[in-house]
């Protein structure tokens, strides 16, 4: 029992950080520091279980917790997912076009907040990859 909990924990974690990020570990220590059991059940509970069990494709799930974030207004796990997403190869066009539709189900100032936040992260990804290739141009 004790090692299908350390197999599931394991594979949460990697699924939680192909969500998160590369900010995944320091999202992870700031709830460790709020609770070390908060950040044990992201991994086992949410994302070793609930994630693991589903039909839904990893950018199915994405998608979910993208626009579940945005209606709910969790701005700041909101801009750690979409960067994850961004970093997981997700198609930005799908990401915006998930995002709209929060303008009908979870009201138009939410979704221009959800929205901007969304430009920001994108802004933020080009820069970081532009730079990259400048970077690689240069070698």
């Amino acid at each position: 029992m004790a090692d299908r909990l350390e197999e599931m924990t394991a594979a949460g974690r990697a699924r939680r950080e192909s969500a998160q990020g590369e900010k995944a570990e320091g999202l992870m220590a700031a709830v460790r520091a709020i609770d070390p059991r908060l950040a044990e059940w992201s991994d086992s509970f949410v994302f070793g279980q609930v994630w693991a069990d589903s039909r839904l494709s990893f950018e199915e799930q994405m998608l979910v917790a993208l626009t579940a974030l945005g209606s709910t207004g969790q701005v700041m796990q909101l801009r750690s997912y979409l960067h994850g997403a961004l970093q997981a190869g997700m198609d930005p066009d799908k990401i915006q076009d998930a995002l709209v539709m929060l303008v009908v189900y979870s009201g138009f100032p939410n979704a221009l907040t959800v929205l901007a936040e969304w430009r920001s992260v994108r802004d933020s990804h080009e820069r970081r990859a532009a730079a990259a290739k400048e970077v690689e141009g240069h070698d």
